[in-house]
Order: C-alpha cells, then sequence, then structure tokens
C-alpha cells in the first residue's frame, strides 16, 4: 500500500567534443550495449555508492537482473534518516516504539531500463514512493559513471515531462488539490493528527478544462482561482486527470519546469502494482514515447525471459 508515480527520462547519445556530432544507438554505443553497460556497472553496486549521506538518504540495490530481451529491472530499497522519534500506529494514536537518527524506516521501489534493439532513445523509468525515490539516486549515479566510462560518446539525459505527451492532445477534465495533515507534538505527549482534504475543480461546461490551463496551474493565483481557495498553503500536491483515446490518466503535476508531471501508478489506498503490472504500463508509455519519434517499441522485447524460454 502507499502512493506511487512513475518518473521517465529519456536517454540519448552522440560523439563527444563534436561540433556536428553524429548519434549513437544505445543498443550500439561504439560497439556496446548501453544495457550491457548499465547491468554490468550495477551488480557491483555496494551500499557505499548508493547511500546518499549529504542528503541523509539510505538507499540499496536489492537486485539487478535482465526482466526481458530489452528490459533491465532494478529491486531498490530507500529511506530517510537524520532525525530521532516515535512509531505511531495510526488508527490508535499510541506509540509503538522510537528510532533513532541513524535508523531509516524503508521501502521498495522498483526501476527499469529499457533499451530498444533499433533506434536512438533509451528510457530510464522509475517509481516515486512516500520512502522518496531510489531510482533517482542510481540515475544519476551512473550519468557521474559513464561520463567518464568512453572518451568516445556522450549521454545526455532529460525528464519526459508531460506537455511532451500527452498535453498535447490529452483533455484537461479535473484539478485536485491535496492538503495532507502530519504529525505534531504537544506538551501532554505525543498528539497525532492524521487527514488529507482536498479541493476539487471540474469543468460545467462540455466536460473538459482549456487546455492552456495546464501550463497555468504553476501560477498561485490561477490554482486558487481554479479550486476556489484563497489561501494554500504551501505544503501540498496538485493532482489533474487527462483523458485521451478513450483512456483516462491522473498525474502530479510538479512545481518546477514546464510543466514536469509524474503519473499515478496506484493511490494511497491500492496495492502497488506487480512487477508484470508495471513493467506493462512501462512498455505502453515506452511505446508511445518511441512513437514520437518515428519509431516503435517491439512488445517481444519487454516479454519476461523466462516466458520467452518456456516457449
Amino acid at each position: 500500500m502507499g502512493r506511487r508515480v512513475l518518473t521517465v527520462y529519456e536517454l540519448t547519445f552522440h560523439q563527444k567534443r563534436k561540433r556536428n556530432a553524429i548519434s549513437f544507438a544505445p543498443a550500439d554505443l561504439d560497439g556496446e550495449d548501453l544495457l550491457d553497460i548499465f547491468e554490468g556497472w550495477a551488480t557491483k553496486l555496494t551500499t557505499d555508492d548508493t547511500h546518499n549521506k549529504d542528503r541523509q538518504t539510505w538507499v540499496n540495490l536489492a537486485s539487478v537482473s535482465r526482466y526481458a530481451s530489452r528490459v533491465l529491472l532494478l529491486d531498490l530499497r530507500v529511506g530517510a534518516y537524520g532525525e530521532a522519534g516515535e512509531l505511531v500506529d495510526v488508527d490508535t494514536g499510541e506509540p509503538v516504539g522510537t528510532i533513532t537518527d541513524n535508523q531509516a524506516p524503508t521501502g521498495s521501489n522498483r526501476a527499469l531500463l529499457f533499451v530498444p534493439a533499433t533506434g536512438e532513445h533509451a528510457y530510464f523509468l522509475s517509481e516515486e514512493s512516500s520512502r522518496g525515490q531510489a531510482g533517482g539516486r542510481i540515475r544519476e549515479l551512473f550519468r557521474s559513471y559513464f561520463s567518464g566510462y568512453t572518451d568516445k560518446v556522450t549521454m545526455k539525459m532529460q525528464a519526459v515531462t508531460e506537455g511532451e505527451v500527452w498535453a498535447e492532445a490529452a483533455e484537461l477534465t479535473e484539478v485536485e488539490v491535496r492538503i495532507e495533515g502530519k504529525s505534531v507534538d504537544v506538551a501532554d505527549g505525543p498528539h497525532v493528527v492524521v487527514g488529507k482534504i482536498s479541493y476539487v475543480a471540474r469543468p460545467e461546461r462540455r466536460n473538459r478544462f482549456p487546455g492552456k490551463l495546464l501550463t497555468s496551474l504553476k501560477d498561485e493565483k490561477v490554482l486558487q482561482r481554479i479550486v476556489a481557495v484563497e489561501d494554500l498553503p504551501a505544503e501540498r500536491t496538485v493532482w489533474v486527470t487527462m483523458e485521451h483515446d478513450g483512456r483516462t490518466k491522473k498525474f502530479e503535476l510538479g512545481t518546477e519546469g514546464a510543466p514536469a508531471i509524474r503519473e499515478l501508478l496506484n493511490a494511497a489506498t491500492e496495492p502497488s502494482l506487480e512487477t508484470s503490472e508495471l513493467v506493462s504500463r512501462c512498455t505502453e508509455r515506452v511505446d508511445g514515447l518511441c512513437r514520437r519519434h518515428g519509431a516503435a517499441w517491439d512488445v517481444s522485447w519487454s516479454r519476461p525471459v523466462s516466458t520467452t524460454q518456456g516457449g
């Protein structure tokens, strides 16, 4: 259980230090396959590498495997630490234990690397949960590693924003501003405030908002007018529901960029996706991204290796 969202990065490669640099296919980086490079590097990572002391975030790569012929699966653990406190049963409000400042409650995240056999773009997709985003740490570590791996190839990583995908054709049908209660301590002991308030706005006419509204939601005044609330706290999340080709998806709207949107994988009250479901969702996303570049993702590339071998 616990809300999870999906972040997607696009990877491209070209000659290093060349004015009119040629591009490389990720499956053929001067004779090497990105999947092999990444897998070989990842299998050697230790917690000394992944532990982010500056941000007090514990990250551990539990395993890396070739899920399919062109897909790597990373099983990760992540948690924050740095402040001692009590563990509280949120149903009763009663303390059930304590943690020290060097203990991190952890949760699992998964990340996937999709490398098509043909084409010039690869994709790194990672889950983010309330515990954190372990995939982001792995992504940045690999960026640093690859910059010194070869003197012939440069890698560029760029976040895929929904403004580049769904927002070009999708219709905005709902805006939600969600505010979550926090735990606070009072003089007579721990007092836990747990709850959520949501302000939801839906259009009255034609059941669709104007397309330009999506990029305007970063404006505080616009957001206040949409949900009819004059004073919104800084600690909030904004969710948008969009429809395209008969499908409906919910996304979390980022506060930076224009507009960085993360797809909702499951709500807080829903179980996390099984790995096969996650791969299926990611395959759908990657195929759409490939088609933007005049290519396509062959579904056999993301079919589980064990199924393929079994016939």
